[in-house]
């Protein structure tokens, strides 16, 4: 599934988290820091990485979960979730834009059924 990562979603996430780190919502303090524009927060990616997987399987919970990111995605730009299931496991993957884009992310979801 491919979401749309605004400005406004990363606003609205700082406003409810508390985190207003500059690089996340300054275009200059993600410049001094190598980007080019502000960053998504790396737990608002794996969050919606969970809340996407659970919107399609309604039986299913998030028992743990781990997620290594691999760069950071700018805000305006497209995020692709991939889930690949392995018996309990869930292997997820954001890669940029699409299917064939960089990788942002991978970890992995241990699932139960029985919600």
């Amino acid at each position: 599934m491919r979401k749309q990562i605004t400005a406004a979603a990363i606003r609205e996430y700082a406003d409810l988290t508390g985190d207003h780190a500059p690089i996340h919502l300054q275009d200059e303090a993600a410049r001094q820091a190598g980007y080019q524009a502000p960053i998504a927060h790396g737990m608002y990616l794996m969050g919606m990485a969970q809340s996407i997987y659970l919107a399609e399987h309604r039986t299913h919970w998030i028992q743990s979960y781990s997620m290594k990111f691999h760069k950071p995605l700018v805000q305006n730009a497209s995020a692709y979730f991939v889930y690949e299931v392995c018996n309990d496991r869930i292997q997820v993957t954001i890669l940029e834009e699409d299917e064939d884009g960089e990788v942002i992310a991978k970890g992995v979801f241990i699932v139960k059924e029985g919600v």
